[in-house]
């Protein structure tokens, strides 16, 4: 299902990508790593200015390895891969590996309009962006919205609900987090092919 609506659309909305237990416990492994200060102030580039980077984006954030001893994570990372193998069979996307980061937003934070390529075209490595959604009894009260901007010029809001994945084509979709009255957690990552310039 996926996989047909990123090749007829370009994007694709799952719910229930991952059992619900499993997300609570992504969740609160987040939050815990958070107390214990492990996530850090998010950039946008290797000399990003702190303050000017609060006004473009306002999370926290927290690199996965590839792999992990804490089960919840490599459950996702597990599902990750499953998925990576079916895009590349059915779409022939040649995808390589997965770079997937926690991120949590404080109240009244978001992130502007941006595109996930930093580099377009043949050196671009990041070709399918994933959103998964770790909020648990989210109302569309909240806020925290994704932005996705379409071809055709009009938007989609999509509510953060816990449980439900969004993946788009990461070349194709300008997006924007729209600021939430509430702490918001998701785990995003990127399916990314090897670069042309280091073979």
């Amino acid at each position: 299902i996926i996989t047909q609506a990123l090749a007829e659309q370009g994007y694709a909305i799952y719910n229930n990508f991952l059992p619900s237990d499993t997300i609570t416990a992504l969740a609160e492994y987040a939050q815990r790593q958070q107390l214990q200060g492990k996530l850090k102030p998010a950039t946008t580039g290797q000399q990003a200015d702190l303050l000017m980077e609060s006004r473009i984006r306002g999370d926290s954030i927290m690199w996965l390895g590839k792999d992990s001893p804490v089960s919840c994570v490599q459950a996702y990372l597990d599902k990750m891969q499953v998925f990576k193998q079916e895009l590349n069979r059915q779409l022939f996307l040649n995808l390589h590996e997965l770079e997937a980061h926690f991120a949590i937003y404080p109240p009244g934070t978001g992130y502007a309009r941006h595109l996930d390529q930093f580099n377009q075209g043949e050196n671009s490595t990041r070709q399918v962006s994933c959103v998964l959604y770790l909020n648990d009894g989210w109302l569309n009260d909240f806020g925290g919205q994704l932005r996705l901007y379409l071809a055709d010029g009009s938007t989609m809001d999509i509510p953060p609900l816990g449980g439900t994945l969004v993946t788009f084509l990461s070349g194709d979709f300008y997006h924007e987090v729209l600021p939430a009255n509430r702490q918001r957690i998701s785990l995003t990552g990127w399916f990314r092919r090897r670069d042309n310039r280091l073979i």
